[in-house]
């Protein structure tokens, strides 16, 4: 039973490292990336972007958490921040470009007071620095890292032990922010790394956000690697191989310069540690600004998508438009195909994606969930460029481009590997004295779990689908290499559409990124409701 789920990730990181390794015995690819004359400023450009977008997200989402943690009012943020996570990163790039641009909102909203009739001459967006980009990377993996930490205080067992040692801290006399450092941090880093490694990866490989927000001249590495990965030329995706590939090291050669730093550190973090209490204290309000602060950037970028989707006319620096149409959804319901073929997608991708975990964890001992999470982060760990040509690579061995099957699975197997994460606590966890009970009373296997655990379940099982369900709709790069232009997604319209002028149409269809993971958010929310729990 457990095959399957094994050979869904083995397969593809299998064919990532035998393609990676075929590329890099290709000496003319690697010759022209390096003869490139933008190569070096685009490799610093995803470098800097990579580095500043993770260390900003740690560093925001970690104060938030362990702030509130301490007042007691994490709790709370679960609700929002589960529709913040479902928020496609693509659709937030493109509300958050409305925003930051030279004749965007923030712009118009200076435009009154300082007498402004056009655009400032400034760069707000793709500017040359990627600072764009490094700030809407921050912004949306500060939610995902902020997630992590949550469902780590959240577990009974390590909530009960932290606040134990929250209140023997501040009975020492340490202000929270010495409390954060010292104690709740260090207990937390081993099951943040991961996540933050994903984080630092994606910022630095990512395609779709680039193409809305990032520098084009040069353009990051991933977007130079993307370029010549679709180039008709044989020689330039010789070059877009070895540069995936070269991506990837770089990747994991900045990894390996910031652990060997941490061991570095380690005398210096030790005295840190032991050190006398301090009482620098952030105030609680700081954090609950963070919080909010960051919340209200997803809903203004949100709502701004919904106004510009229907803006015939919006001259500067007038704050909301003169005319208003409906011809950029006009277009999108005569030409439905992308719309549909997104939903079937990530519909198709949820449902499967759970029927074999669940099959999984029925099936399969507790101890093999090692290997299999192993096989998750690996997956997760790699560029989505070089997992993407890995996979589209063995797919035209297997004749599979440009075909249903390929399409599909592309799609199933980031979103299986975020569920399984997601799912694998609370699946092992749940207590055997149900079983124990039902075995008792002479309950059939079959009634017992759809009678007593998937019902207790119910929660984490609905919660996993729909992030499933958020992730396979988001797709661009395996995506729009295994489509090969025979099928269209809603991703790959709004990549398109972003290098265009047509801006309610780019809108109207980033608003249709967002709306369907958000309302497989609340249905999850709502059937996660448990209507009836243990006296």
């Amino acid at each position: 039973m457990g095959l399957p789920l094994v050979l869904l990730f083995i397969v593809p990181v299998l064919a990532v490292i035998v393609f990676m390794l075929q590329d890099a015995t290709t000496l003319t690819g690697w010759l022209a990336l390096f003869d490139h004359p933008q190569f070096g400023k685009a490799l610093a450009l995803s470098l800097f972007t990579g580095s500043v977008a993770g260390l900003a997200a740690f560093a925001a989402s970690g104060f938030i958490a362990c702030t509130l943690f301490q007042s007691g009012k994490l709790r709370g943020v679960a609700l929002p921040l589960g529709a913040m996570l479902a928020l496609p990163h693509l659709a937030f790039a493109v509300g958050f470009s409305f925003l930051i641009m030279p004749s965007g909102l923030i712009a118009r909203l200076m435009a009154l007071p300082l007498g402004w009739a056009t655009p400032p001459q400034i760069i707000t967006l793709q500017d040359p620095y990627g600072l764009a980009l490094a700030v809407a990377l921050a912004a949306k993996e500060t939610c995902f890292l902020l997630f992590v930490l949550l469902q780590a205080l959240s577990r009974e067992d390590k909530r009960l032990a932290l606040s134990a040692q929250v209140k023997a801290g501040q009975a020492l006399g340490h202000g929270n922010l010495s409390i954060s450092t010292r104690i709740i941090l260090p207990q937390l880093w081993p099951e943040i790394i991961w996540p933050l490694i994903i984080v630092f990866v994606y910022a630095t490989s990512v395609v779709d956000m680039a193409a809305v927000l990032g520098p084009n001249q040069p353009p990051t590495l991933a977007g130079l690697v993307w370029s010549d990965v679709n180039s008709a030329r044989v020689e330039n995706n010789l070059r877009g191989g070895a540069g995936a590939l070269f991506l990837a090291l770089a990747c994991a050669g900045v990894m390996l310069v910031f652990w060997i730093m941490l061991k570095l550190s380690r005398q210096w973090r030790w005295k840190f540690f032991t050190c006398g209490p301090s009482t620098l204290s952030a105030p609680l309000w700081l954090a609950q600004l963070k919080w909010r602060g960051l919340g209200g950037l997803f809903i203004i970028s949100g709502l701004l998508l919904v106004v510009m989707s229907f803006a015939q006319l919006w001259t500067f620096p007038a704050l909301v438009p003169q005319g208003l149409g409906t011809m950029a959804w006009q277009q999108i319901v005569e030409r439905p195909d992308a719309l549909l073929t997104s939903i079937v997608l990530g519909v198709a991708s949820a449902s499967v994606g759970l029927v074999i975990l669940v099959a999984w964890f029925e099936a399969m001992p507790a101890k093999y969930d090692r290997v299999t999470l192993a096989l998750c982060l690996i997956f997760l760990g790699l560029p989505a460029l070089s997992t993407g040509l890995g996979e589209y690579r063995l797919a035209l061995q297997l004749g599979l481009t440009a075909t249903w099957q390929g399409l599909f699975m592309v799609h199933l197997i980031p979103a299986t590997a975020y569920m399984f994460i997601i799912l694998a606590g609370p699946y092992r966890s749940f207590d055997v004295k149900w079983l124990a009970a039902a075995n008792g009373l002479m309950a059939k296997r079959w009634r017992f779990l759809t009678t007593v655990k998937w019902p207790l379940l119910k929660a984490p099982l609905v919660a996993s689908s729909a992030i499933g369900f958020g992730v396979a709709f988001a797709q661009y790069v395996p995506a729009q290499l295994m489509a090969a232009g025979r099928f269209d997604t809603l991703t790959i319209e709004a990549v398109t559409l972003s290098s265009g002028g047509n801006r309610p149409l780019l809108a109207a269809f980033a608003f249709l990124l967002m709306l369907p993971p958000l309302l497989a958010f609340w249905l999850a929310t709502w059937a996660g409701r448990q209507k009836w729990s243990a006296p």
